[in-house]
């Protein structure tokens, strides 16, 4: 018993000593339900919780009640998982501050709506993809007395293209005040709120223009003097036109630049420190506003007064970037986001002497060689720098999609290794960048790094190295195998967080006999088929983890029949004792359907552990796989087969694209 006790107060420890964020307050709820006694350790709970930002508060999905449920202060009813269905608005909750209804989420905020005088304490809600027949839900909530409570509200989300349907109108009758300090909507709706009187109080926004007459409208709005942040979408036109199987730029919408240059040239933006310009991804490259709107924004002269700025997808190049970069502040500007743009080594050289502020610096989804990494890397001084991204794109599921590499490789990854700018790194990301094993020794060398993301590079021969950094590892999809996953656990770490997901792993033995795996909150197992012995090891030695996901794609070549039965460890409590998610079953990540749930109906109705409960009766079945369609749909096609060499293709095509943009 005093044991067990100990355990429990070490982990509430460990979680309240460390960084707040969902993952870790998932662990001290979990550490709370093992407790014998709670209520003065809830108490103590809370006041070490009182500095974490409201959104690292969210309750574990699809859970409620249990000793540390008053500590709650989010609630999140989306799914990120492929057939699981998004959850139902709860019965009101006192505790809860914010409240994210997830996508299509018309129902949900109708029920809010009705119910929105007894969530006592919520200020900020987000509800995402409304379409026109949420119409009478929206206007609803506009008429609600009780919106006057709320301090954020997001009705769109500008990353979506939306180009197939238009959300329904926000208008909140006049001279009603709210607390809103900040609002995502669209153009017209935001006028709308600025003008009648109802958000005196918004310092940011993020919206959408649809046309030049919106980008002028909303220009002419004195009140946008008073915002200190602002995320934009320009969705004045549209040329989806591109290759599939070649590297593109982009496409530029002259109606976009048009509406961008009018509202950059009039528009009141004195006190923004914090701008966001979102584009539209296509299969490959981008399209949205191009140079002309971006030297509009440059010429408007609000670059240097920017602590913070973030361009993404859009179809720009390197000479338009350059020009951006030259009006940087260079003491005051903390946060760039460059990312999607079809810049090269043009745009790295670009930046030159001292940025004494930036602290974070994202190039993801480009084309920078090994050249502009070790520009970055040792011919810049960047003394703050603490996060850093220079990943390629790994474009989703393997099954389906290559990725696009940005082709640093080892001579420029490891170029930061050595970087007089890497001494207060924390956060590294070179997701498929070309890496080979042989970075890896001197990459984890470098000493203060927290989150390590090599995903989607070809690392299968992993080197033995003496520990591995951080509290974050990602290693989805680098093609190792159960030799690569021994000589990986030969080494000594303090991870929270340990992705493995779409390798080819079929035994965890090496994992259940790791001293780090009791500690580990996450693991991700996605797509690989382990040897039921091995799982059960694992379920013995994994007693701290909260999540662990075992779902396998329709399309592996290995994955477990329909009829097999999962190991017994699985619906045991006394197997992964700690869990408080888990994902099971046969997805199709193509048509974004479940096929399975690990457990065929006639398994199902004896299961008692509460956490398998949870996760098949929130399930979004399209259809139940019968044992004969199981056998007969075996598939002939795995993304692993001739995975180094679709990859080395990648790659050279990404280095001839980067020669192309440089000339």
């Amino acid at each position: 018993m005093h044991r067990k006790v100990a355990a429990v107060m070490g982990e509430i420890e460990r979680v309240l000593a460390g960084p707040p964020s969902q993952l870790a307050f998932r662990a001290l709820c979990a550490a709370l339900g093992r407790a014998a006694s709670t209520a003065a350790l809830v108490d103590r709970c809370e006041q070490g919780l009182a500095e974490w930002p409201d959104e690292t508060r969210e309750a574990p999905w699809a859970a409620q009640g249990g000793p540390g449920w008053r500590l709650v202060r989010k609630l999140s009813l989306r799914s990120d998982h492929i057939g699981t269905a998004a959850l139902p608005l709860p019965d009101p909750q006192a505790n809860v501050t914010t409240l994210d209804l997830g996508y299509l989420a018309g129902a949900a905020l109708g029920a809010l709506s009705e119910s929105l005088p007894l969530w006592t304490n919520l200020r900020a809600v987000t509800a995402e993809m409304l379409t026109e027949q949420d119409a009478n839900a929206v206007a609803h909530l506009a008429t609600n007395p009780d919106l006057g409570k709320l301090e954020s509200l997001d009705l769109i989300d500008v990353t979506e293209d939306l180009s197939h349907f238009t959300p329904p109108p926000f208008r909140p009758p006049a001279g009603r005040p709210s607390r809103l300090r900040h609002a995502g909507l669209r153009a017209p709706d935001l006028v709308h709120l600025l003008r009648s009187g109802i958000a005196p109080e918004l310092r940011s926004a993020a919206l959408r223009i649809e046309g030049i007459e919106e980008a002028r409208d909303l220009a002419a709005c004195p009140e946008l003097a008073q915002l200190e942040q602002l995320t934009i979408a320009f969705r004045c036109g549209r040329n989806g036109r591109h290759s599939l199987t070649e590297l593109f730029v982009g496409n530029v919408v002259p109606e976009d630049d048009a509406a961008c240059a009018e509202f950059f040239a009039t528009a009141e933006l004195t006190s923004l420190r914090e701008l966001t310009i979102e584009g539209a991804a296509l299969s490959r490259g981008s399209h949205g506003l191009g140079p002309q709107g971006l030297d509009a924004v440059v010429a408007s002269g609000l670059i240097p007064r920017l602590a913070a700025l973030s361009l993404n997808k859009l179809p720009l190049g390197d000479a338009p970037l350059v020009r951006l970069i030259a009006e940087l502040d260079r003491e005051g500007i903390e946060s760039l986001t460059l990312r999607g743009l079809g810049l090269s080594d043009v745009t790295a050289e670009g930046f030159t002497g001292t940025y004494f502020a930036l602290r974070e610096l994202n190039l993801r989804n480009n084309f920078l060689t090994e050249s502009g990494a070790q520009h970055l890397a040792h011919d810049v001084d960047l003394p703050a720098l603490e996060r850093l991204d220079l990943s390629g794109d790994p474009g989703g599921s393997p099954y389906y999609a290559r990725s696009e590499i940005q082709p640093i490789g080892d001579a420029g990854a490891v170029a930061w290794a050595s970087s007089h700018n890497a001494v207060n790194l924390t956060e590294l990301s070179l997701a498929a960048t070309g890496l080979t094993p042989a970075a890896v020794p001197e990459l984890l060398s470098i000493g203060q790094l927290e989150t390590l993301d090599f995903s989607y590079n070809q690392l299968s021969g992993w080197p033995v190295v003496e520990r591995l950094p951080g509290r974050r590892l990602d290693l989805e999809a680098c093609d190792l195998n159960d030799d690569d996953l021994a000589t990986l656990t030969a080494a000594n770490a303090e991870l929270d967080s340990l992705n493995l997901a779409y390798n080819s792993i079929t035994s965890a033995k090496a994992l259940a006999a790791w001293p780090v795996v009791p500690r580990l909150w996450e693991l991700n197992l996605h797509d690989s088929h382990l040897d039921d012995d091995s799982l059960t090891e694992l379920g013995v030695a994994a007693t701290g983890l909260l999540e662990l996901d075992l779902e396998q794609d329709c399309w592996k070549l290995d994955r477990r029949p329909y009829d097999e039965p999962l190991p017994p460890a699985i619906a045991d409590p006394a197997y992964f004792p700690n869990l408080d998610a888990i994902f099971l079953g046969v997805v199709d990540e193509y048509h974004g359907a479940r096929y399975s749930a690990g457990y065929p109906p006639s398994a199902r109705e004896g299961l008692a552990r509460p956490v398998l409960r949870n996760f098949l009766a929130h399930l979004d079945l399209d259809e139940e796989l019968t044992i004969a369609d199981d056998r007969v749909f075996r598939s002939k096609h795995d993304f692993r087969r001739g995975l180094a060499a679709n990859r080395a293709e990648s790659e050279a095509e990404a280095r001839t694209f980067a020669r192309r943009l440089r000339r």
